[in-house]
């Protein structure tokens, strides 16, 4: 009795052993889950959760073994019949078969425990823990010439639809969004796909070339915009992408793409870029960034370049594309694109603007003997921002000798997707004597929408339609009926990217007003 006593109490605190390993287990992974949390709390739990087991598989094999061995001596001393020890030999084995199918169940359970912990509840991808776990082996590994692609994708009209819409409307662009990117990884033989976070989705592309990105980008802007119009949104997502070889540290890939990422979202709706170097301070940090911006506005570090528009006739004088240029406390000259990116990133692109616009003012004051007018490309964040329109309208109202000189471009996909808040702007800079533009012009017969909507006084061609309008006809009669159209109107039509003299005599033929690009002029300093 003694003995049966002393294996009853192993017996009850090796399962209060596993039960409390389970119960240990399934909390971690429940808050690493919950938390989307490293892999290495989860990992941690499982290696508990084994150990146990392995404990109980091995102290129940001990206590089997004691079984046995008391079994078989008292046996002895009563000298039973030869027939008993198959059959006891064949319950102990069926208690042995029991314990080990517990085991397996257990270790199958922990399996599909830590499979959840690993997978977005929403989409069902796979989630941020999966993807740093991916990440960090890829960069890890000894194969120094593999080389991957990173493409970041965040959703931008999360908060307005749970806003106008509802949270099962909110849900249900997400899991769209979801398989979008599925979609595309697929179609690019991937299974690493990842949500990271409420907004933000990743694709892992290994054994690519760098030709790939622009194949990539475009297809996801497609689908995006698609995806956009179908339901009725200013925008869909963005997309960064940027390269992999194993040896780069985690921070500097993810800090490169998201690089990539903010670059895109100050580009046309729904765009991407890719970031393919490490750029100059690109890993300094967001609070950095914010920080350079700040010192940016507070000591109003702007000074600009510019590049003179060639007229081809008298319905071009004298106008100057102003590039600004931003300088940081080091004095040293920050890149424009990412500057703007990281001031939308971080809420004060309207400051910026604001900053960049009263300095064009004061730098053409200081050319007051030169009567050009000056052209300068607003962001989408002048449609938006009512407090930025109504601030631009009452600072052109106030400088009434400069405002007629000044041309405001936008881009035409930027226009078209927001067309009220657009057609407020054309209207606003009519009334203060300003003129308008409408930049990348000519990308499909909706142009011809925009134009009838907006009127504006200019219209600068897409580059793309330049790049091959000495061997393509359609180009030919499409830029022909565009300034047809113009000029009936009275709006001038000029040509940006222009890069060899084929394409400035084919232009010349058409009757384009103006001509721009490295070939006719070099940008220069003001």
């Amino acid at each position: 009795m003694k003995e049966q006593s002393i294996y009853q109490k192993q017996w009850l605190s090796l399962a209060i052993i596993l039960l409390l390993a389970v119960a240990i287990n399934t909390v971690v992974i429940y808050y690493s889950f919950a938390d989307y949390a490293g892999s290495s709390l989860i990992l941690i739990s499982n290696g508990l959760l084994i150990l146990s087991l392995l404990t109980l598989h091995w102290f129940g094999q001990s206590l089997l073994r004691k079984a046995e061995s008391k079994t078989a001596s008292l046996l002895l001393e009563n000298q039973p019949s030869p027939k008993i020890f198959p059959l006891l030999s064949s319950v102990i084995q069926r208690h042995h078969d029991s314990l080990q199918q517990d085991i397996n169940k257990i270790k199958s359970l922990n399996s599909e425990l830590e499979h959840k912990a690993l997978q977005d509840n929403l989409t069902c991808l796979q989630n941020r823990s999966a993807f740093r776990k991916h990440l960090t082996e890829f960069l890890q590994q000894e194969n120094q010439s593999e080389q991957a692609c990173l493409c970041l994708i965040r959703s931008t009209e999360l908060t307005s639809i749970n806003h106008q819409r509802g949270r099962v409307a909110g849900d249900q662009y997400l899991q769209a969004i979801a398989e979008i990117v599925q979609y595309v990884g697929h179609r690019f033989s991937t299974e690493y796909i990842y949500r990271l976070s409420s907004s933000d989705y990743a694709i892992l592309i290994k054994n690519i070339t760098l030709s790939i990105a622009p194949i990539l980008g475009k297809e996801l802007k497609q689908l995006f915009d698609n995806f956009q119009l179908q339901m009725s949104m200013d925008s869909a997502a963005y997309t960064g992408i940027t390269f992999l070889r194993p040896g780069q540290l985690p921070e500097q890939a993810l800090s490169r793409a998201d690089l990539a990422l903010a670059k895109a979202q100050t580009s046309v709706v729904n765009g991407w870029y890719v970031q393919e170097l490490d750029a100059d301070d690109a890993f300094q940090g967001e609070s950095h960034w914010r920080q350079a911006i700040q010192f940016i506005i507070e000591s109003r570090n702007v000074t600009f370049n510019g590049q003179a528009i060639q007229p081809l006739n008298m319905a071009v004088n004298n106008y100057i594309q102003i590039i600004p240029r931003f300088i940081g406390q080091k004095q040293q000259p920050l890149p424009t694109e990412t500057v703007y990116a990281m001031a939308m990133r971080h809420g004060i692109m309207s400051k910026l603007e604001e900053l960049v616009v009263e300095n064009m003012l004061q730098q053409h004051k200081l050319h007051s003997e030169n009567i050009a007018r000056w052209g300068l490309n607003l962001s989408v964040n002048a449609l938006f921002n009512s407090s930025f329109m109504i601030w631009l309208e009452r600072i052109l109202l106030r400088e009434q000798e400069i405002a007629p000189n000044l041309v405001f471009e936008i881009d035409e996909e930027i226009l078209d997707c927001h067309l009220a808040a657009s057609i407020r702007m054309f209207e606003m800079l009519r009334r203060v004597g300003s003129r308008s533009c409408i930049s990348k012009f000519g990308r499909g017969m909706g142009s011809f929408r925009l134009y009838r909507e907006l009127r504006p006084d200019y219209i600068k061609l897409d580059s793309a339609l330049i790049d091959t309008i000495e061997r393509d006809s359609a180009s030919q009669q499409f830029i022909r009926m565009i300034v047809e159209i113009s000029h009936r109107m009275g709006c001038v039509v000029i040509a940006e990217g222009v890069e060899n003299m084929s394409q400035r005599e084919t232009l010349e033929r058409m009757y384009i007003d103006g001509i721009q690009g490295q070939l006719v002029s070099k940008v220069i300093q003001l």
